[in-house]
């Protein structure tokens, strides 16, 4: 069901192109394999193809770049799920720097083409929301159709997030689908946790978020607080869930239901949580202690 939302709201190469990838390698004997296999190729071939502008191209790039990058590492390093798709991230990113500085794309250009490209796919949507449902329905889509150009300093934040997400979904959908996976599982979310050298990724953002004037160093630095949050939300996300076992079902209901009503305040609690955590660690104090004889 993750792995389907996913799909629906984010690029597919991340998720497909690391699934595909290690399905072949796997050697499939089974149909639901084959199956799998040949969607996710088609799926891909598809996205691949259809015709884009400079933002597009990049994207795109990123994607092959990052899922070729995790399956090697996968191949070659057992480390954790989440700290290979980091690094396999990391790498495509870097690989996107220096393929726009070969080419003389210089980051303006590449976000005006985001914003015009973002704003483009945002105006179809809307079209489509105003002749299925009405005008009234597409107001919110127009809305943020015109609002794209202000948007598009965050979107490589956004993208590397989702890279992130989608590398260790392709490899949790691996290990379900497989009847020989490569390598060994992804560990529970509840202990999902990372280096706690990563604290120096909001200390960085901020940094270079708060300096005068703007430019590329305030851009940088919002991408990277944008990363911070979305990884410590996650991480204050695993120490609820670590400890959702200990309360009963109404309780968490009613706590599902206030994520969506509370949603900004939620991620806000979720992101000190998982920062709080980085020296508190509250999953070891939750551990029910040893006894002895």
């Amino acid at each position: 069901m993750l792995a389907l939302l996913y799909l629906l709201v984010a690029p597919p190469v991340f998720l497909l192109g690391p699934l595909a990838a290690l399905l072949l390698l796997s050697r499939p004997s089974t149909l639901r394999e084959s199956l799998w296999l040949g969607a996710s190729t088609a799926w891909l071939a598809i996205w691949l193809w259809q015709p884009g502008g400079v933002a597009v191209q990049a994207l795109r790039a990123v994607g092959v770049l990052a899922s070729g990058a995790f399956v090697a590492l996968s191949l070659a390093r057992p480390a954790p799920v989440f700290r290979r798709a980091l690094a396999a991230t990391i790498a495509a990113f870097a690989a996107l720097v220096l393929w726009c500085a070969a080419f003389g794309i210089g980051w303006s250009r590449l976000e005006a083409a985001v914003a015009r490209e973002l704003g483009q796919t945002i105006g179809d949507v809307a079209r489509q929301a105003e002749l299925a449902l009405g005008a009234d329905a597409a107001v919110p889509f127009w809305q943020a159709a015109q609002a794209a150009r202000g948007w598009a300093p965050m979107v490589p934040g956004v993208v590397f997030v989702q890279a992130v997400l989608g590398l260790a979904l392709g490899w949790m959908l691996h290990h379900a689908i497989a009847r020989r996976p490569i390598g060994e599982p992804a560990a529970p979310f509840a202990a999902f946790r990372f280096s706690d050298q990563l604290i120096w990724l909001p200390v960085a953002g901020l940094a270079l978020a708060l300096l005068p004037g703007g430019g590329i160093p305030r851009d940088v630095g919002g991408n990277l607080v944008l990363i911070a949050i979305a990884l410590y939300s996650a991480r204050g996300m695993a120490v609820v869930r670590s400890g959702a076992g200990r309360v009963g079902v109404p309780a968490t209901t009613a706590a599902a239901i206030a994520v969506f009503v509370f949603l900004p305040f939620v991620v806000g609690g979720l992101t000190l949580l998982g920062l709080a955590d980085t020296w508190l660690d509250f999953r070891r104090r939750m551990a029910t202690p040893a006894t002895g004889g």
